[in-house]
């Protein structure tokens, strides 16, 4: 069971804990927007950078590294206490931003985007932590139900941003990044009223190695799914190098995870099966979640013509279901301590979503789209915060952060690895049809040529009818790959709950 907030020093005048969180809230809502506004901005952005191919390590970039770094975050949290870990995670955000901002070139964006994908898996790591230094255990659904809502709000502010700064007349993609710095600040200078509740000092060092490899693991995993099959084939020598070095630093991980006096990721933790399945179908649902939040909006943009601002509004069944789901499923936890049901049917909408969205066309009706993006929306709120919750309470006091970052870290690296395999089907599928529409208009079919038909979506449209129709069709096509690709990965999250013993919360003990 999770630690009650340690009373106030004597004499000591206590912060208000409102402000606090409402802090910790804004600074969730800033590194979550970053990542959902990404996906309207994405063709505009690779649109005028260049590099269409890379366009998915936009998005991918952030998504690796928060998942690589959120456990070392976690780990921070617990030694040195919640509040000055996530005042640093916030400052190397805003340092990001600024960079991913003034990117003068697709790498650079994807360097800076990278850096702001590990500050973010901070501000994700420690707000949950300084949650749970604050607020006891069964009040905690409450305000997870509050951070589910932050992140449903960047969801639908995301979309909608990304529209009106991209669209006609808006200041451009770059303001994404720019943007999100003075209202981070203004979070950060409510975070620091929080107090600094330091744990009692650790005589063991930071395991530096453990994070490492854990970080080698994750990024090498991403990058295989990525790359195989588009930078090279996956029969290759590179494939089969990669795949067993990713093996062997997982290897290498664990056994040091095992032998460190103070590992990032515990492996006691992993005896507990609701902390372990909780982990599972956290890092399933990541898939899920992060796939359709990054790939619909350019399927409503590339293949049925919407501008990013009609885009936008057309991802609120999505987001808006969220919102929605994440605050009420926290008010039902508060009142009765029981959580399995709620992600066990957002599990079950996923599914059914999913395979309302899998015969995707162009003629495809909007009420079909709408109703597959609700569902969508609908099982991610009461799925993602949820399972985090579970995992912080079924592990002793000391844990708490590990234990909510190790969620989140699973959750992140599920949408990484998501993003960066799904984002290969799409490109290999652009790469198998285009060359064929462009020789049968007689033009060069090479590499570069593929590269000049993917331009913005309004230039996508500008072009001649029969090669636009073909970029409209081998985007059709990747999609439906992608969702049906999708479909087991949601059906096993359902199986991982279902397998969750369920304990009411503030009830809970490490379980065997």
């Amino acid at each position: 069971m999770a630690e009650a907030p340690a009373p106030a020093v004597a004499g000591v005048r206590r912060p208000s804990t409102p402000a606090v969180l409402a802090g910790a809230l804004v600074a969730l809502f800033t590194g979550s927007l970053t990542n959902t506004i990404i996906g309207i901005a994405l063709p505009t952005i690779a649109g005028e950078l260049g590099g269409q191919d890379r366009a998915a390590w936009v998005a991918a970039a952030a998504l690796l590294t928060m998942a690589a770094a959120t456990p070392v975050w976690g780990k921070l949290a617990d030694r040195r206490g919640p509040r000055p870990v996530l005042l640093a995670a916030i400052a190397l955000f805003v340092v990001a931003s600024l960079a991913a901002g003034l990117a003068p070139s697709m790498g650079w964006l994807i360097a800076g985007r990278a850096v702001q994908g590990a500050a973010s898996g901070g501000i994700l790591a420690c707000a949950n932590a300084l949650v749970a230094v604050l607020v006891p255990a069964r009040e905690r659904g409450r305000y997870t139900g509050w951070f589910g809502l932050s992140f449903g709000t960047a969801s639908v502010a995301g979309p909608l941003l990304g529209g009106l700064l991209v669209g006609p007349g808006g200041p451009g993609w770059r303001w994404c990044f720019l943007g999100v710095v003075p209202v981070t600040i203004a979070a950060a200078a409510l975070v620091r009223l929080a107090p600094d509740r330091r744990p009692a000092r650790r005589e063991a060092p930071l395991d530096h190695l453990g994070a490492v490899l854990l970080a080698v693991t994750a990024g090498g995993l991403v990058l295989l799914l990525s790359a195989g099959g588009v930078a090279w084939p996956w029969t290759s020598p590179a494939t089969a190098v990669l795949g067993l070095a990713v093996v062997a630093a997982g290897a290498l991980a664990m056994l040091r995870e095992r032998r460190a006096a103070d590992p990032i990721l515990p492996p006691r933790l992993f005896g507990s099966r609701t902390f372990t399945l909780a982990c599972a179908a956290s890092l399933l649902v990541g898939t899920v979640m992060f796939g359709g939040i990054i790939y619909l909006p350019q399927f409503l943009q590339v293949v049925h013509g919407h501008d990013a601002m009609t885009a936008g509004l057309l991802m609120l069944p999505q987001v808006g279901t969220m919102i929605v789901a994440s605050a009420v499923v926290g008010r039902l936890v508060v009142r009765s301590g029981r959580w399995k049901r709620y992600p066990a049917a957002g599990c079950a909408l996923l599914v059914l979503g999913l395979a309302v969205l899998a015969p995707l066309t162009p003629a495809t009706p909007a009420w079909q789209v709408v109703t597959g993006m609700a569902l969508l929306g609908a099982g991610t709120g009461l799925t993602q915060q949820v399972l985090m919750l579970a995992a912080q309470d079924a592990v002793g006091p000391g844990d708490v952060g590990v234990a909510g970052s190790s969620a989140t870290f699973a959750r992140t690296l599920g949408g990484a690895v998501g993003v960066a395999a799904f984002g290969a089907v799409l490109t290999a599928r652009l790469r198998t049809d285009l060359p064929t529409a462009l020789a049968a208009a007689g033009l060069p079919t090479g590499d570069d040529a593929v590269r000049r038909l993917l331009g913005t979506p309004a230039e996508v449209a500008a072009l001649p009818a029969p090669l636009a129709e073909a970029v409209r069709a081998s985007y059709t096509h990747g999609l439906q790959l992608v969702v049906l690709a999708t479909l087991p990965v949601a059906v096993l999250a359902l199986a991982a709950v279902a397998g969750i013993r369920e304990t009411p919360l503030g009830e809970a003990a490490p379980d065997p």
